[in-house]
């Protein structure tokens, strides 16, 4: 059997923290920077059972049982390697695929690249922290009065003046030199040269932890660039990555809540003043990946940029992103300084607190940058206003919530609600029901006529909280009707964006205009809301039945082929042993249908 893609691996762990997974077997608490539960592999009264996210592991005390979240499928599920990487490939929505030569290839330098950062970063951190070479650094840190304990929680480092030394330090570790030509860390003209000469170096780590990039701060002011990255690598994506997220991880999960701002010393700045929950993007405008990225782990993003008209503009970029993913997204600001670290240099951990104390709810933020920037008072300065204000608009998929901010928008304008939403109307593209060559109308919901699956999907989007007790139950891989499918594909994504008693949110997820008019209908028919347990223990029965004769086709089939070739023999005796097991269970499952 041919290997999967180790990058198949890595998006599935990406995409699903093993706590989300563990947490649909097993009543999960947080203590002490690990989740807590009863073991599911043994008895017992007394939490035992360990769950660290950001490395990725379970394991029990007690028990001695652990490993990884393909580890704790196939032992819940009693499941082979690769049955339990499909099963959590159709959750995290990634395409499964087995290894070629080339990602194998792939794979071995992301692992040597991963092993390379990690050493150079603790090298970087110890000539800081204790080298004769890193005294100016530390002094530039301590004028800048970041506290040591930052120095240990963001592993900061120091890049030495002298230039031949990370190469000689490398090559004396027997680094090859086609590996660190890949590794972004030399010069492309001068592969002995390193990218980081006499700099502050801000080790970016991954959410589980990992080093994949550096970025460093010039400290010798003869530099034209005061701040540079590493470029992308095999490990490293700017759009993907965000500074700060491994560090804030754990208040973030705990508050639902993160701090977006603009640098890495303004990071290192608020996590100093107890806002552990602050990151930044790499050197870019905030991403949709990004977005993504802390999705996961929060509903609500604060925004602390620069007060400058550049870091207005990236506030205003990213308010959209956040809205258009359904995220809570307000706006910090400081009164008496440009950014976090400033007052932190000062001494001013209060005050900086103090300012951080309240935030702006992001329309009213763009709301009050318009007023400020237009002249209102004219009905062109409006409409301009308006137009400005358009896409924050569009970019809310919650009706209700788009509706509360045209009534403000109409209040604090002066302008008759009607006004607004005939020009909101303006310009807008209808979608397509069913494009191309299979374009056709809608056809009405006629429960009487659709497949048992689709049926059981739409009782169960009707009654959804028991979606989650039913998940792993109902299967991608066991709904025969596409329509099914679909829909048990939005559930889960909501579920996984903790947003599954939101209505208008499952119908933006579903892409299928039948499927999305199918589902509103459902809503006002009392019949998919009747008895939904009942109808969902038969439906999962029909499921197990089709399931079973599945394996009973498949036996024959393989019987047959055996009977062809050996006349007798231990295969065809192990055949009629499980076709009589296989007979069994469909007559228990048709007597329950009965």
């Amino acid at each position: 059997m041919a290997k999967i893609a180790e990058s198949t691996l890595q998006q599935i762990k990406a995409r699903l923290p093993i706590g989300e997974v563990v947490s649909d077997y097993v009543t999960l608490s947080s203590r002490g920077g690990r989740l807590w539960g009863l073991c599911p592999f043994h008895e017992e009264r007394t939490p035992s059972f360990s769950v660290v996210d950001q490395e990725g592991f379970y394991y029990c005390f007690s028990c001695k049982k652990g490993g990884s979240i393909f580890d704790f499928i196939m032992e819940m599920e009693k499941v082979s390697f690769h049955e339990a990487v499909k099963m959590l490939a159709r959750r995290a929505g990634v395409e499964l695929e087995e290894e070629t030569p080339a990602q194998r290839a792939q794979r071995d330098l992301s692992e040597n690249l991963y092993e390379l950062y990690g050493r150079i970063a603790g090298s970087f951190h110890y000539l800081l922290k204790s080298a004769k070479a890193g005294a100016h650094a530390r002094a530039y840190l301590e004028k800048r009065n970041v506290a040591r304990p930052m120095w240990d929680a963001f592993l900061l480092g120091y890049a030495p003046r002298d230039g031949a030394w990370l190469h000689r330090f490398l090559k004396k570790r027997h680094y090859s030199d086609e590996l660190l030509a890949q590794s972004g860390l030399f010069s492309r003209k001068n592969p002995t040269y390193p990218l980081f000469v006499d700099r502050l170096i801000f080790p970016i780590r991954d959410w589980q932890g990992k080093v994949v990039a550096f970025g460093g701060r010039d400290l010798s002011d003869t530099s034209k660039a005061k701040y540079i990255n590493t470029p992308e690598t095999a490990i490293y994506s700017k759009k993907h990555n965000l500074f700060g997220i491994y560090e804030s991880l754990e208040t973030i999960r705990q508050e639902r809540k993160a701090i977006l701002c603009e640098g890495n010393f303004d990071v290192v700045a608020l996590h100093q003043a107890g806002f552990t929950n602050a990151m930044a993007p790499l050197g870019t405008s905030f991403t949709p990946e990004q977005g993504r990225l802390l999705r996961r782990y929060c509903d609500t993003v604060e925004i602390l940029f620069d007060n400058d008209r550049a870091g207005k503009e990236a506030t205003a970029k990213a308010l959209l992103i956040l809205q258009d993913l359904g995220m809570v997204n307000r706006v910090l600001t400081l009164t008496d300084a440009n950014d976090p670290s400033e007052l932190i240099e000062r001494g001013s951990e209060e005050a900086l607190k103090q300012q951080l104390s309240s935030s702006l709810d992001g329309f009213r933020f763009l709301l009050n940058s318009r007023i400020q920037s237009t002249d209102t008072s004219t009905a062109k300065g409006k409409a301009r206003a308006f137009g400005q204000l358009k896409p924050y608009l569009r970019a809310t998929h919650s009706e209700i919530e788009r509706q509360e901010l045209i009534r403000i928008l109409s209040e604090l304008l002066d302008i008759d609600e009607a006004a607004v939403y005939e020009e909101y109307g303006k310009e807008q593209t209808p979608k397509k029901m069913v494009s191309g060559s299979e374009a056709q109308a809608l056809v009405p919901l006629n429960p009487a006529a659709i497949s048992p699956d689709y049926y059981l999907m739409l009782t169960v989007a009707n009654n959804r909280e028991l979606y989650l007790k039913t998940r792993s139950s109902i299967g991608f891989d066991r709904l025969d009707d596409p329509k099914a499918l679909e829909l048990y594909e939005a559930l889960e994504q909501a579920a996984r964006d903790d947003a599954l008693s939101s209505s208008e949110y499952l119908l933006q997820l579903i892409e299928s205009e039948q499927v999305k008019n199918d589902l509103t209908s459902s809503f006002a028919l009392e019949e998919f809301r009747h008895e939904p347990k009942k109808i969902l223990d038969e439906g999962l029965l029909r499921i197990r039945l089709r399931s079973w004769e599945k394996k009973r086709q498949a036996n024959k089939r393989l019987l047959d082929i055996t009977q062809l070739e050996e006349s007798d023999g231990p295969a065809i005796e192990e055949l009629l042993k499980e076709r009589l097991e296989i007979e069994e269970e469909i007559a228990r499952i048709k007597r329950k249908l009965t």
